[in-house]
């Protein structure tokens, strides 16, 4: 049975092609009057109207929808969709100037590069030169680039701007949408999703999004980068599944309003909620160093699909570093709630040395309340680390993995080479949140 994210995945990428029956309704018309061959002219105006497309799809993926969280399979999922058909839109919507500006060479090759700059004197042609140095400089900045997540997040908000540019040059200049009722309605479609979907992110999410308002209760400094942090709610308290996410941000001046992911620890049956949070980069260390008890916070989500429950026993839980948080949630909501007869699970607990196994006690209780739940503690210092074939019992089970992004590759290598099936692999990909 095809799964709901094939299907999904299929339609993304399959409606930019639908744009090439509707764009041979007009082939082989053309306005270009230049001693070149016509394929590479067509390839240029299929290149622009699908890659117009896949940038409109994109802006659509990053408004955080509940449905295509649910279609694609949790909200990394959807953010590595959104990442990968954004790269899509830039090559395609750049390889359109390029063509055409390739004419010129060898004759006039200062030509060929003013084509590709704002000097047309022609309002629509000009917007579209600024609109593609605009995508040029924010795929720089995104790809090659690294600068501090707030500061990223601000220029990824002018993706919105640079798609409204674009605009004028599809509709206004080229006969081809003028001429082809069918494909200048497809367009138009995918102009309104786009705007419709940068107005959203941009200017009514915040009012629109279920945000919370909690307090900082308590902050519990397990160790030298890791803290534990209780919130409790100021009114109403977030339903969630064990093993979900949320968008935290607090209102402290000395603390950096941007919203950051951290999945919950403590299971929805408690008046407060937990997250851990481990120093690594330049607001995580920040956040360690000044957030104290009575700070204001706003709580945005659930998100997230990380759920064992929807998967048969018996299974293999595997954490790394802060990676233990989901693990944390399953184990206490586990510790109070009746578990069915069937549960078969091996846990894999992977840290640098014992002393930085934190909540160690809430597994090993839950191992004496459950006969089918087994704990493995692995010190890399002691045992080095986990790899797949170190695992018992593999075969058949499906697997869970939460924790550094070195980690969770290296086992997935692995467990190719065991030829385990993707399908039974089953992760949450914070580097694309």
């Amino acid at each position: 049975m095809i799964s709901k994210r094939k299907i999904t995945s299929a339609v993304i990428y399959g409606l930019p092609l639908l744009a090439i029956p509707l764009w041979a309704l007009s082939y082989p018309e053309t306005t270009f009057r230049h001693n070149f061959k016509p394929w590479l002219i067509y390839t240029s105006q299929v290149a622009g109207i699908m890659g117009f497309i896949f940038y409109a799809l994109s802006l659509v993926l990053s408004t955080r929808m509940t449905l295509l969280e649910d279609l694609l399979g949790g909200l990394d999922k959807v953010y590595q969709t959104h990442h990968t058909i954004g790269k899509i839109a830039f090559f395609l919507i750049l390889y359109h100037p390029i063509v055409l500006a390739a004419r010129w060479i060898p004759q006039d090759i200062s030509k060929a590069l003013l084509y590709l700059l704002p000097t047309h004197r022609r309002l629509a042609i000009d917007l579209g030169s600024w609109a593609l140095l605009g995508f040029m400089l924010l795929m720089l900045i995104t790809i090659v680039i690294k600068i501090p997540y707030d500061k990223w997040k601000l220029t990824h908000k002018l993706t919105g701007v640079i798609f409204i540019l674009f605009l004028p040059h599809i509709f206004l200049l080229d006969e081809l949408v003028s001429v082809n009722p069918w494909l200048a309605t497809y367009l138009g479609l995918f102009s309104i999703l786009g705007i419709v979907s940068f107005l959203y992110k941009t200017i009514f999410f915040n009012w629109l999004a279920h945000e919370k308002a909690y307090t900082v209760q308590n902050v519990d400094r397990l160790n030298k980068q890791v803290m534990e942090i209780t919130l409790s709610p100021n009114e109403n308290q977030l339903q969630f599944t064990p093993g979900q996410f949320c968008f935290f941000s607090y209102s402290d001046p000395n603390i950096s309003r941007e919203a950051h992911p951290f999945t919950i620890c403590s299971p929805p049956s408690k008046d407060h909620i937990t997250i851990i949070v481990k120093a690594l980069g330049d607001y995580t260390n920040h956040l360690y160093q000044t957030l104290k008890p009575g700070a204001k916070a706003l709580v945005e989500g659930p998100y997230g699909r990380f759920d064992y429950k929807n998967y048969k026993q018996p299974q293999t839980w595997i954490a790394g570093g802060v990676g233990i948080a989901p693990f944390i949630s399953w184990a206490q909501a586990l510790n109070i709630e009746e578990v069915p007869s069937n549960f078969e699970t091996d846990f894999y607990y992977c840290v640098d040395s014992r002393e930085e196994a934190i909540h160690l006690q809430t597994f090993k209780n839950l191992e004496n309340k459950l006969p089918g739940f087994t704990l493995h503690l692995n010190c890399a210092d002691r045992e080095g680390f986990l790899t797949a074939d170190e695992i018992d019992n593999i075969d058949g089970r499906e697997l869970f993995i939460c924790g550094p992004k070195e980690m969770r590759e290296s086992l997935i290598r692995g467990f190719r080479k065991l030829q385990i099936p993707k399908t039974k692999i089953h992760f949450e990909d914070f580097d694309f949140i």
